[in-house]
């Protein structure tokens, strides 16, 4: 988050859910007492969410609470062997009513459409979009179109929107994205009391999701009529999250999502997250971009504003094209915001030159021009070749020892290399790293794919290439849409079948236990009683899922409470590097525990056996729990 100097603290934005949002799924944040912040769908006249279909949906049933994100199954797992788990009644109390899954559905009926409008939206840190296609009754083959007409634009058209909020004192947003006239002064810089927050934090991600929606909505009412009224209702929505974004991160977008009405409620399984590689993978295979065979791997490099992303993928199947995870993955803070810091830190040191008193307006103008045309120009066309780079800065007066003469502020060619050089040095070494891990398991890299709006960058482009092995040299490639290739892909994902099949695992995933006590080995304090007379150890582990190990998107995994990111799994689920991501509560109360449950008669008292199956789905970017 970036602050303007003189702003007030960042407002508190959201800080709570509305009911069914924070129970049912994992890493969700718990619901603040008191009364939460009214939805931005329920303020200012904003667009309702869907939920005014006739009929309606179920009532939605009490659901399990859990601690990290989740994704819809297709239907119930196959019956494993059960777990077991002594269960002692309450005295005077209510046991917990079963849990139940309420997959809410809409039948195909006379009055329903077999046609399917298909949104993709990459929200990113620095820079988001919204593309679609209409897949009509006749079976037509749906193209991918990419909204460029956006509110506070004017005339000018952009695929990507800054992915930044202005809000005043009162905490209301008064600019977003381009549409900022009434947050900013005339020189350029945030009116009084006016905070300016860039790569909103997922807890104010509602308000921009929010503005997003709007501006989507009129367009793709101008752009498709009749159609978007009748289709509305039925839009399938697949949102891109970076390759590595964590567990509470996937579940807090998709509860942003629901909060500000692209769906109607937790039971609306609509929306889909798709990892931005995994969309850029599905948009390259499709433009026929890539030449891979079967077990030859791709190294997606996703240059964004704010980070570069990088993953691999080997081919499973060519005919229809199928990957599967197969490196980790790799994330840096070296996006394109990087080097407007650095040349943002030369031109401060350019303008104190112009020994100009504080506050200047006219200093004021060459910042704000210099930052322009190096975000709109000098970035993209930067090749190395001692080309001097002169910019208008619309001044009379000159300043030789600034660098500003007739009215243009020249920059060489070595000051700009010095805004690239550490940021790109940074995207070579994550690439080399890659490269190493794939080589490392005897796959064949068959292509390195730069995708992204840094990626349009041709000196990266050119950097990447002549430093990658040679033998992988002429494999380096870039789609000629390379900003709009995840949001175009997020589209594709939803007209063709999945593309990723697999991913790996970037953490452990374990289940605590107790295990039987073992004398010199397991810590005194964790000695506890249990009901058949032996010591156990509490706050011992099982493993379900090794860290690095290959998993089938949608294959369930049962038993899986907790997870570490360290390489080395601890032993104790007590170590504070194991991290509690799932909490599953069970209801009890309609068994009857003398004919359901086996009896335990103990010195500690009466209890009864439970037998129950934990599941767990990783689902590319999400993992469903489930009782």
């Amino acid at each position: 988050m970036n602050q303007h100097p003189g702003a007030g603290p960042r407002p508190p934005s959201y800080t709570g859910y509305p009911p069914g949002v924070a129970q049912g799924r994992a890493g969700r944040p718990n619901m603040v007492p008191g009364n939460p912040r009214t939805p931005p769908s329920q303020v200012l006249g904003g667009p309702p969410p869907i939920n005014t279909a006739p009929g309606g949906y179920p009532q939605q049933h009490q659901q399990q609470q859990m601690g990290a994100p989740s994704q819809q199954l297709p239907g119930g797992p196959p019956q494993y062997g059960g777990q077991q788990q002594p269960y002692a009644p309450q005295q005077g109390g209510m046991v917990p009513q079963p849990y139940t899954r309420n997959n809410a559905v809409e039948v195909e009926g006379a009055g329903r459409s077999k046609s399917q409008l298909i949104v993709g939206i990459d929200f990113g840190t620095t820079f988001s979009g919204v593309a679609f296609a209409f897949i009509s009754n006749d079976n037509a083959e749906a193209k991918e179109d990419i909204i460029t007409e956006w509110p506070g634009a004017g005339i000018y058209t952009k695929q990507k929107i800054p992915t930044v909020l202005y809000y005043d004192q009162y905490q209301k947003v008064v600019g977003w994205g381009p549409d900022i006239a009434d947050a900013l002064a005339p020189t350029g810089y945030p009116k009084p009391g006016v905070q300016k927050v860039e790569c909103p934090q997922l807890d104010v991600a509602p308000d921009f999701l929010f503005k997003l929606r709007q501006a989507m909505r009129n367009q793709l009412q101008k752009s498709l009529g009749e159609v978007f009224n009748r289709e509305e209702r039925n839009i399938k929505y697949f949102l891109t999250v970076p390759a590595i974004w964590n567990d509470a991160g996937s579940a807090a977008t998709r509860a942003a999502a629901i909060q500000v009405g692209f769906l109607r409620d937790e039971n609306d399984n609509r929306l889909t997250l798709i990892t931005e590689p995994e969309a850029a993978a599905t948009f390259c295979s499709k433009a026929g971009l890539l030449n891979l065979k079967v077990h030859d791997a791709i190294l997606i490099v996703d240059c964004g504003g704010g980070t570069v992303d990088l993953i691999a993928y080997e081919v499973e199947e060519e005919t229809p094209f199928t990957v599967a995870g197969c490196t980790a993955g790799s994330r840096d803070s070296c996006g394109s915001t990087a080097l407007n810091r650095n040349f943002s830190n030369i031109l401060r040191t350019k303008i104190r030159k112009m020994k100009l008193p504080e506050g200047s307006r006219t200093a004021g103008r060459v910042y704000a021009k210099c930052i322009m045309d190096f975000e709109n120009r000098i970035k993209a066309d930067f090749r190395n070749n001692n080309q001097k780079w002169a910019v208008d800065v619309g001044i009379e007066a000159e300043f030789p020892e600034a660098g500003i003469e007739e009215g243009y502020m020249t920059f060489t060619n070595e000051e700009i290399l010095q805004c690239f050089e550490p940021v790109v040095n940074r995207i070579l070494e994550l690439v080399r790293n890659q490269i190493i891990a794939i080589q490392a398991q005897n796959r064949t890299l068959q292509n390195v794919l730069v995708v992204g709006g840094f990626g349009a960058s041709e000196y990266l482009f050119q950097q990447i290439k002549l430093h990658v092995p040679p033998q992988f040299q002429a494999k380096v490639v870039r789609p000629m849409d390379s900003v709009a290739a995840i949001v175009k892909g997020a589209v594709t994902a939803g007209i063709s079948e999945r593309v990723v099949t697999s991913r790996v695992a970037r953490r452990h995933y374990l289940m605590a236990t107790l295990q039987p006590f073992k004398e010199g080995h397991h810590p005194e304090a964790y000695r506890v009683p249990s009901l058949d007379g032996k010591d156990r150890c509490k706050f011992t582990r099982q493993i379900f899922v090794q860290k690095g190990q290959r998993v089938k998107i949608g294959e369930p995994v049962k038993d899986i409470l907790y997870a570490c990111d360290d390489e080395i799994c601890p032993e104790y689920t007590k170590d504070p590097r194991v991290k509690e991501v799932v909490t599953l509560t069970s209801d009890l109360s309609r068994k009857n525990l003398e004919k359901d449950f086996e009896r335990m008669d103990t010195p500690q008292g009466t209890f009864y056996r439970v037998y129950f199956d934990i599941y767990l789905t990783l689902d590319g970017s999400e993992f469903n729990a489930e009782l």
